[in-house]
């Protein structure tokens, strides 16, 4: 009976073990720019600085965080962003307007120095997530300011929403934030645009 009990105490502290050591594997999962052509840029380019944009704490961690109930947020273990949103937003916007707007180089903040800007695009982000249906919003305030940090356009706050193919889908999601992201860099190109010709 002793022995019985013995081996029987020691296969399940095996399978214990065994199931316990087992983890799923960790994915990683980045914000995409658009495809834009590369192209030399001009003597007398305009130079735009793209940021600071100030960020949530939740947007500078590894982890992929996902909007609950209420104001809960899941933070999940094994869905991990390549870099923190908050510098990948920087890089991808940069690249989108960079890529839209003629006549001007856009560089991404943080920036080297020395570094001639003509213009900076600056703001808050207030919310970039997606929730347990799938839906991505990004809320953002922005302007664009001249080298003297005078309004070049007047601030604005505006809303992007977007769908993910379905609840939980991360990678869907990431997608989902990349086309999100990609309409605020449209925007931020068309009052770009406006600002130098004028």
């Amino acid at each position: 009976m002793t022995r019985a009990l013995t081996t029987f105490s020691l296969v399940f502290c095996v399978l214990f073990l065994t199931a316990c050591g087992t983890s799923p594997p960790v994915r990683y999962y980045s914000l995409q720019a658009d495809d834009h052509p590369a192209y030399d840029a001009k003597a007398d380019a305009v130079v735009v600085g793209l940021g600071p944009l100030r960020v949530p704490d939740y947007l500078k961690r590894s982890r992929m965080v996902t909007r609950g109930v209420g104001a809960e947020m899941t933070v999940h273990e094994y869905a991990r962003w390549v870099e923190p949103v908050d510098k990948a937003m920087h890089r991808v916007l940069a690249a989108d307007v960079d890529g839209r707007v003629d006549g001007a180089v856009v560089l991404a903040y943080p920036f080297l120095e020395p570094v001639r800007l003509d213009y900076l695009v600056i703001g808050q982000v207030e919310r970039f997530d997606s929730d347990a249906a799938g839906q991505v919003v990004l809320q953002v305030q922005w302007a664009i300011v001249d080298a003297a940090h005078k309004a070049a356009q007047p601030p604005r706050r505006e809303r992007y929403a977007g769908q993910a193919s379905g609840g939980g889908d991360l990678e869907a999601m990431a997608r989902a934030m990349s086309e999100v992201l990609s309409r605020f860099g449209d925007d931020i190109a068309g009052q770009l645009r406006d600002t130098i010709e004028k």
